[in-house]
């Protein structure tokens, strides 16, 4: 398999270039877990991916619940479906906890702390739901509990990793786990890597053991645990010193050229470490292609040209051709806004 294929499969799995899911917590379930913390963006990830590219059926879904956001994996914010957060954050939860007790330290959160600060949280969530973190400090300070806005956001992701606190149906709002998430089928660990494992690779193959092993926040070796389990399901194939691992499609790889405005964050670029130079362009300034993580991305018939921004004025957004690339035509960029636009309505 070849750079080309590469990217054609990937953009099939990424559901990109196949059509859309009809229900935006199909996309999150098809993904197992997708980059979070840009919130606008977030929405548009999510509605790239379905047939109607509507923000207000991903808004939704937030609403009944059916998409949850919250920190696990990596220690930033993630879209997952309700159904798969409590066997995802179990496994989780103790690689984040590792990743975030240096600043746990640095802010002075202890589990004494903590616990002593829970208590009079929950007691907030028995007479209101939908808090902010504002609302909580609020609270605390009433109880003579002065935390400062990191300390705060240390409590509130702690919380998020006890399965005591989730989003609630407002941006930067929180609710009760127990409340939202439902209790599903108890997974051993290994059940539960194995799990995660097909869905990284159902959804982002091919790529790389490290590339699992970074999305997923885990270590080399349960990560490669994950792998082997899935035995002969999982083939591979090496290219420039890397071994790839993807899932055998079970249609042809459709060989449609892809053109899109893809937000920062998205999983097509995030969800890779070392992987993901593959589908980058090769000669510019990491400055300039923001590493294909940090700004928003132009694609063109499979390619990476350029980034984007939101702006006021119409047509409401600015689209920059990379310094190697040609503007774009002006059919190409009506097209491009055309479907952003639906979106954005």
């Amino acid at each position: 398999m070849n750079r080309e294929e590469i990217i054609r499969l990937r953009l099939a799995n990424q559901r990109l270039s196949v059509p859309g899911f009809d229900k935006p917590e199909d996309v999150v379930a098809h993904f197992g877990a997708m980059q979070a913390q840009d919130y606008g963006m977030a929405l548009w990830a999510v509605a790239l991916r379905t047939k109607s590219l509507e923000k207000s059926a991903v808004e939704n879904c937030i609403i009944s619940g059916e998409m949850v956001r919250t920190h696990i994996l990596r220690p930033t914010w993630h879209w997952v479906h309700r159904a798969d957060l409590r066997w995802m954050m179990e496994l989780s939860a103790p690689y984040v906890k590792k990743i975030t007790q240096y600043n746990d330290k640095k802010e002075g959160l202890s589990r004494e702390l903590f616990l002593k600060v829970w208590k009079i949280i929950e007691h907030q969530f028995r007479d209101a739901d939908n808090l902010s973190k504002e609302d909580i400090m609020a609270g605390l300070a009433k109880q003579h509990i002065e935390v400062s806005n990191l300390l705060a956001t240390q409590i509130l992701i702690r919380a998020e990793l006890e399965m005591l606190l989730c989003n609630g149906i407002k941006k930067n709002t929180y609710s009760l786990f127990e409340k939202k998430i439902p209790v599903g089928e108890a997974l051993t660990q290994a059940e539960a890597i194995e799990k995660l494992a097909r869905k990284y690779y159902f959804s982002r193959g091919p790529a790389t053991l490290k590339d699992f092993a970074w999305w997923s926040g885990m270590s080399l070796s349960d990560a490669k645990a994950g792998i082997s389990a899935m035995g002969n399901d999982l083939l591979h194939f090496d290219l420039e010193g890397l071994r790839y691992y993807y899932f055998e499609p079970q249609n042809t790889i459709p060989n449609i050229p892809v053109s899109g405005l893809l937000p920062c964050f998205d999983e097509y670029t995030v969800g890779y470490s070392e992987g993901r130079n593959i589908v980058l362009p090769t000669g510019l300034d990491s400055s300039e292609t923001g590493n294909g993580i940090f700004k928003p991305i132009v694609m063109v018939d499979n390619e990476i040209v350029g980034t984007w921004r939101k702006i006021k004025k119409n047509p409401f957004v600015k689209i920059s051709a990379f310094s190697n690339q040609k503007p774009l035509s002006r059919k190409i960029t009506e097209e491009l806004l055309r479907r952003f636009n639906r979106f954005n309505i």
